[in-house]
């Protein structure tokens, strides 16, 4: 009998050890982000190929269902809460995140995170010369970076149960049969007394609950920098105010086409991670094309419009938009080259220079598709020829301006932007009566609408 329960437990045993030796025969699944630089297509390939050797035991996933997951999380994962939960959608043990810096020397750092909470395991830096088969870091990564990895499998995996050792069987003794024994009676059974229930003492504490983390609110940072190159329609609206102002021209221009860039540049990117990594520099500017104006006789005179804008700005990420406050320095300026003839000589130009603070939005609605706005307010410093002596030296004015956009990402990287504009001076004149040329004040609108292509990095 007893020989037949020990093969039994020997059995179970068996049963039981097969989960904990499949656990370990399987590979350690490892996702690698894409890197940071100009070469990271280059480093990316020299990781996967050399972390999916055979007979490492690893499982490198596929770029693509890596990089899918990645966009769900703007600007990438930086927390460890946003780690963990990116190697949970992926069934990673490990995330490996690296990056490729310098011109004359490349400086490589390649890190480590375990899939199970996100933390970093490992980091190592290399200082090569340039050379896009990595060597350096082909010939090192595994003596660096192995322990790192199978550490990552070891804190996903729960450690395998204990092996039952079933007892060794024993040979059954022969044993006499005994003798026929008088049965004596049985004593009463008697129930022992309940045992007294145990009275906290002072010295015992109350259980403690455990603190919950909550994860932190902080969004990822945004790119380092954004172009955004489009072409826009162009109106215009030129009028004068006033009692008097009936004898003064105005202007029209029903349509226009024009050429825009904007660039913003975030230097301290590179060097630093906190909040100062935010500010960074905003140039934009556009240009009319082939723009010609009218006389009231229908003769054609060369039209020039361009504007010009830069400062800062700082970006501010929240948990559900950015918001981007700047300050910058512009000059608008419009001017149409009339000749004598044509009566237009108390139509000034104008080259506005001003003072200008902005407010921007930026919400992103889905994984491809976002909406921006932006309010800006403009302190007119001068005016041109519409503040000079001929016209109105005591000008006082100022401006407002407003644009809404709708973007579509085509990549990571590419994406259209579709939107308008709305940028509206107002003017004083403060002219006394009796000056040669009178009006109380003036209004000078631009209405435009954008398509671009916007690439960020």
């Amino acid at each position: 009998m007893s020989r037949a329960l020990g093969w039994m437990l020997l059995a179970v045993a068996l049963v039981l050890s097969r989960p904990a030796e499949a656990a370990q025969e399987q590979k350690v699944r490892v996702a690698v982000l894409r890197p940071e630089g100009l070469q990271a297509e280059a480093l990316r390939k020299v990781l996967v190929q050399e972390l999916g050797k055979k007979g490492r035991g690893r499982e490198v996933l596929p770029a693509r269902k890596v990089d899918a997951q990645v966009r769900r999380i703007r600007g990438g994962p930086k927390t460890d809460d946003q780690r963990q939960t990116l190697a949970e959608k992926l069934g990673a043990d490990a995330l490996l995140t690296a990056s490729v810096k310098g011109t004359k020397r490349w400086d490589v750092e390649v890190r480590v995170y375990a899939g199970k909470d996100g933390t970093l395991l490992a980091e190592e830096r290399w200082s090569i010369r340039p050379n896009r088969a990595f060597p350096e870091v082909r010939r090192e990564l595994e003596r660096r970076l192995g322990d790192a990895l199978r550490e990552a499998r070891e804190r996903r995996t729960p450690p395998p149960p204990a092996a039952v050792t079933p007892p060794a069987p024993s040979p059954e003794p022969e044993v006499a049969p005994p003798a026929p024994v008088a049965e004596a009676p049985r004593p009463a059974v008697v129930k022992p007394p309940a045992p007294a229930a145990k009275e906290p003492t002072a010295k015992e504490e109350a259980p403690v609950k455990p603190e919950v983390k909550v994860a932190s609110p902080r969004p990822p940072d945004g790119p380092r920098l954004e172009v955004l190159l489009s072409g826009q329609g162009l109106f215009r609206r030129f009028d004068f105010s006033g009692g008097r102002s009936a004898s003064l021209p105005n202007y029209r221009l029903d349509h226009a086409a024009a050429a825009s860039l904007a660039v913003g540049y975030f230097p301290l990117a590179h060097f630093t991670d906190g909040m100062v990594r935010n500010l960074g520099v905003v140039v934009r500017g556009s240009r009319a094309i082939g723009l010609t104006s009218l006389d009231p006789e229908g003769r054609k005179y060369a039209t020039t419009a361009q504007l010009l804008e830069g400062g800062l700005r700082f970006r501010l990420p929240l948990r559900w938009l950015e918001v981007t406050p700047g300050v910058l320095y512009g000059i608008h300026t419009f001017g149409v080259e009339f000749t004598p003839e044509a009566g237009m000589d108390a139509l000034p130009d104008v080259d506005y220079r001003f003072a200008h603070v902005e407010l921007g939005l930026y919400k992103a609605l889905t994984e491809r598709w976002a909406v921006a706005a932006r309010v800006g307010y403009q302190h007119v410093l001068s005016g041109g020829e519409l503040s000079s002596d001929r016209f109105f030296p005591e000008l006082g004015g100022s401006g407002l301006d407003a644009e809404l956009a709708v973007e579509f990402a085509l990549t990571r990287m590419l994406g259209l932007r579709l939107g308008g504009e709305l940028r509206r001076y107002s003017f004083t004149t403060n002219a006394q009566e009796g000056a040669p040329v009178f009006a109380s004040g003036a209004m000078d609108q631009y209405f435009s609408g954008l398509l671009g292509l916007y690439l960020r990095l």
